[in-house]
């Protein structure tokens, strides 16, 4: 549904607690991750009762293709924002240099952004996806195991990866690759990388199959309706059951996002 016909009433004046995630538009980082971490979320239940609502920018129809790329649970409440109305009227960051909007054209803007201008964090956290994090628990990884494999069930590049290092002696019998719809994380497992946490690579290689034969093979299907809202950030909000907000976060940019 378009976020006009949201029944916006009824999810703001609810007696539960209410998770309202407005993503950024359908073809970008950000959104990407957090349908991926929601859906992994939902499916271990760690939301308990909460009513959630996602708000992202593009057409319904860019936003039924991301739902069916990423296989949503049918019942989420995913909303269109053609406009990016929403994201505006709450005060979400523009992106880099808005000042300069009429002179630059978005697409540098982005690429600012992507360098760490108007984004700060974003250059520590691409480093993350491929340095990992030991510290991380489970639940701050499982998301990454479930989008390996959907991403590469769905044919998202790459889809198979060898089965051992260079400098690892093959085995006989073995296969030479490894098919990562089935393995997920475990591709990662017993090769020194560790085995907890979020391991050297791993997110990387998700944020590869998002970008590749995600995004990119599908950007005219996904991009928003204008330009300008290629750097439009996102945010989220929580609000209790009494109907106060509880939680408020406004994205600071590219991949540096609400955590789920």
């Amino acid at each position: 549904l378009g976020a006009a016909d949201a029944p916006w009433e009824d999810i703001l004046g609810g007696s539960r607690a209410r998770v309202l995630l407005f993503i950024t538009h359908f073809g970008d980082f950000n959104s990407w991750e957090e349908l991926q971490q929601l859906r992994t979320a939902l499916r271990e239940d760690r939301v308990g009762n909460a009513r959630i609502a996602v708000v992202g920018i593009g057409t319904v129809e860019s936003g039924r293709k991301l739902a069916k790329m990423l296989e949503l649970p049918e019942t989420l409440e995913l909303y269109a924002d053609p406009s990016g109305a929403c994201h505006t009227a709450l005060g979400f960051s523009r992106g880099a240099l808005p000042e300069y909007s009429e002179m630059l054209n978005p697409y540098l803007r982005v690429f600012l952004m992507l360098i760490g201008v108007g984004s700060p964090g974003t250059i520590r956290t691409v480093l993350s996806g491929y340095f990992g994090d030991a510290t991380l628990p489970k639940e701050k990884t499982s998301w990454v195991d479930e989008a390996l494999k959907q991403g590469a069930a769905q044919g998202r590049f790459p889809t198979r990866v060898p089965q051992r290092l260079p400098w690892e002696a093959s085995k006989p019998g073995e296969s030479e690759w490894v098919d990562v719809a089935e393995a997920g994380s475990q591709v990662w497992d017993g090769r020194g990388f560790g085995e907890t946490g979020l391991r050297p690579f791993e997110l990387a290689t998700v944020r590869l199959q998002n970008m590749v034969s995600g995004i990119i093979d599908n950007w005219d299907d996904l991009k928003p309706p204008e330009d300008e809202l290629l750097v439009q950030q996102g945010g989220a909000a929580v609000i209790g059951g009494d109907g106060q907000a509880v939680y408020f976060y406004r994205d600071k940019g590219i991949l540096t996002y609400a955590p789920v």
